[in-house]
């Protein structure tokens, strides 16, 4: 496990497997194109900083040297404004390119191990819809945006790396993940139930798999600990499947509100969801509800964490139901 590098380690998962990895004794450094920048997150902590660039193989070498294992969670990330995120052009050179350039230059320095954070947009928004039992690995992929074709290509680079026998690799597809610090889709969920601008959600028994973020550390500190991982792609949840108005109903009641008997009809929602991709198209501007978002909350995504938890004995620590009530009184907190 150590020394360790960590890629994508300023975003919402990156900086806390950081801290986890320091805790557990690690030599942790972070793979930036800007360590000053980067530095100012762990001032006073016993992080190394390595210059580079997935887009540019060169870089990467030099990064690599030294290191036992890659925790590799970077990808493309979009501007909060663009109209379409999954759809940006900047997905395929960062997230499918540069994890093949991290790869291939992974075996050449070597390194013993690389574990790969991906996510379910990988299999496809379609291949849960409508199912009775959650999806596994066995279901083939059908990623239908181009971040989930580029988060499949990392993962077809990944594995292929590890065929070669040099090197330790393990693919785990994340789903929603909650405890972010304020931040993610729940936590937006919550702030605009607080606000009155979320309305009384459809009865529509969609599911939808999460994942607390410690959760998601943990399943990533065995896939790199654990033999039997090696080779595999695991899908990770804290194993229920909930529906967005289960979602809506426990935050109003962590809120202390009563949940209202009457609900929006959901060609109500339906009309509001077009209009915002409609008006998304002539402004350039990404709008609180579109066809997309529309897509998630009404949608299934709902997947099966029964193979790492049969294979590697993973278990998770939290649910939904346990931490509602703890991210609304920080949200309380927060607004004052």
């Amino acid at each position: 496990m150590k020394p360790v590098l960590v890629t994508g380690a300023t975003g919402k998962v990156g900086r806390p497997l950081v801290g986890v990895l320091l805790e557990q004794g690690a030599e942790v450094s972070v793979l930036t194109r800007f360590p000053d920048r980067a530095g100012e997150l762990w001032s006073g902590e016993k992080v190394g900083f390595r210059r580079g660039d997935l887009t540019i193989p060169e870089t990467l070498p030099a990064a690599l040297r030294g290191i036992a294992c890659v925790f590799h969670l970077a990808s493309y990330s979009p501007a909060p404004d663009e109209p379409d995120i999954y759809e940006a052009p900047g997905h395929w050179p960062v997230t499918a390119e540069g994890t093949a350039n991290l790869v291939q230059e992974a075996l050449e320095v070597p390194v013993r191990c690389l574990v790969y954070l991906s996510s379910v947009k990988a299999m496809g928004d379609g291949v849960a819809a409508g199912r009775s039992r959650p999806v596994d690995e066995r279901v083939q992929p059908e990623p239908d945006s181009l971040y989930g074709r580029a988060k499949l290509a990392a993962e077809q680079s990944v594995l292929s790396a590890g065929r070669s026998g040099r090197l330790h690799v393990c693919v785990l597809r994340l789903p929603m993940v909650y405890g972010l610090a304020g931040d993610g889709n729940i936590a937006r969920m919550i702030a605009a139930v607080a606000k009155g601008r979320f309305p009384p959600w459809p009865r529509i028994e969609n599911r939808r798999s999460a994942l607390h973020v410690r959760d998601a550390i943990a399943a990533a500190v065995l896939a790199a600990t654990h033999p039997q991982a090696n080779g595999k792609t695991y899908l990770v949840t804290d194993g229920a499947g909930y529906s967005t108005r289960w979602l809506y109903e426990q935050i109003r009641l962590a809120l202390g509100r009563a949940v209202p008997r009457w609900t929006t009809p959901y060609w109500v929602i339906w009309s509001a969801a077009m209009a915002g991709t409609w008006l998304e198209g002539l402004s350039g501007r990404r709008l609180p509800l579109d066809s997309e978002g529309l897509r998630k909350l009404a949608g299934d995504a709902w997947f099966s964490s029964d193979r790492i938890r049969t294979e590697l004995g993973f278990r998770s620590a939290h649910s939904l139901e346990q931490e509602i009530p703890s991210m609304v009184r920080a949200y309380l907190d927060a607004a004052g």
